[in-house]
């Protein structure tokens, strides 16, 4: 997480003084308001989040069902909310400091045009693999693009390789504004090589993240994480420890590891703070990051229902050519992935001889084959990491 935010920071000269800005904005407010200030700046006390996920899938089995989003959903409100059955695991020593966040992350029913939505968005797209570089936010790269992050906490499910999922905090650009998940998140039960199971709790703590919620330290050894009542800790905590772990010369209880942003298992987390709470809520008050949402107009119910979206994914996954046999013309599809277009394209006989070399320039490209003698004939492309070989035959 500190990586990404180092990166965003080298992007963009203006970012280092907007969380300054940010964090002295927060600071006056967890130290001057409590929860009667609160209700006097008429905060509400469970602050509703109007969410739009933006599944991006190159196969079938990647698009994630509704039914799995609505328990990602269940489990952000079942933690933010302190309604997890594993609050009894807490230590009684933290016990006092444990509470609920007073968020509920509801699915939006309003776009940002006033439309009707399912508030999910599965799209298509060639990418086979994504990394943390923010490319699945944008069209423009086969990704989707952000929702306006004034009114929707926006999250997107995708195939990463690189890490299990990354969020923005407050102040970095707006059209990169959200949580990004792996699909590894999304399955329940057991992952890896490691027997734990999986609550999505990955996807609380990088919504924790984007609430302005730092690591347990700070981001460096024994560091500050900007809240009074988590204990320092050197590090992050690996594994599903028990007892007490003492770092950072801190006493008894120890380290707070089964705070939701440690690193710790998902059956090991299991709590946020008041400390925490005050300093996720400061957003929202009149002046805050987030106070946008308040007025988001997400959760709205529209005039019209939203229209029906048809089960469309492509049929196939790799470059299809259409007739074959063929006589006169031949014709190859390329309208999932337009990368193919300004790519080089060579057809070669049974014997290896180039016969034919011309760039794609259409998503169906329409191949002029009257004058080649009967026979068999190997069509070539190199599109990035991916090559087509396809055999056609001419009558």
């Amino acid at each position: 997480m500190q990586e990404y935010a180092d990166q965003q920071l080298s992007q963009d000269n203006t970012l280092k003084n907007r969380f300054q800005e940010i964090e002295e904005f927060t600071s006056e407010k967890v130290n001057t308001s409590n929860e009667t200030a609160q209700r006097i700046y008429r905060l509400p006390e469970v602050i509703k989040v109007p969410v739009v996920v933006h599944v991006l899938y190159h196969t079938p089995d990647q698009n994630v069902s509704k039914q799995t989003i609505d328990l990602l959903l269940a489990a952000l409100n079942r933690d933010f909310n302190k309604n997890n059955a594993d609050t009894a695991n807490i230590p009684a020593a933290f016990k006092p400091f444990a509470t609920s966040m007073g968020f509920e992350f509801k699915l939006a029913t309003m776009d940002p045009k006033g439309m009707a939505t399912t508030g999910i968005i599965s799209k298509y797209t060639p990418i086979t693999y994504w990394l943390s570089d923010d490319k699945m936010k944008f069209s423009a790269s086969y990704g989707d693009d952000a929702w306006d992050s004034k009114s929707y906490l926006n999250i997107w499910i995708c195939n990463m390789i690189d890490v299990l999922g990354y969020s923005t905090f407050p102040g970095m650009a707006a059209a990169k504004d959200g949580v990004v998940m792996s699909l590894a998140c999304m399955a329940r039960g057991y992952y890896g090589t490691t027997a734990t199971v999986n609550d999505f709790r990955t996807i609380v703590h990088e919504v924790g993240h984007w609430l302005n919620l730092r690591h347990l330290w700070g981001e460096g050894y024994c560091g500050d994480d900007k809240v009074d009542d988590t204990p320092k800790q050197s590090s992050y905590t690996p594994g599903c420890p028990s007892g007490a772990r003492i770092s950072c010369n801190n006493i008894l209880p120890g380290d707070m590891y089964m705070n939701y942003m440690d690193f710790t298992n998902d059956v090991c987390m299991n709590m946020f703070t008041i400390g925490q709470r005050k300093r996720a809520r400061a957003l929202f008050e009149p002046g805050g990051a987030r106070s946008p949402i308040l007025i988001s107009k997400g959760l709205n119910i529209p005039d019209s229902e939203p229209a029906a979206v048809p089960d469309y994914y492509p049929r196939w996954l790799h470059v299809q050519l259409y007739p074959n046999p063929a006589t006169t013309e031949l014709k190859l599809f390329f309208e999932y992935d337009d990368r193919w277009k300004g790519k080089k394209l060579q057809i070669f006989d049974i014997t290896g001889k180039l016969v034919m070399s011309k760039v794609i320039t259409s998503s169906i490209e329409v191949i002029d084959i009257s004058r080649l003698n009967p026979g068999t004939y190997f069509i070539d492309a190199w599109k990035e990491e991916e090559k087509l070989r396809a055999k056609f035959i001419k009558l």
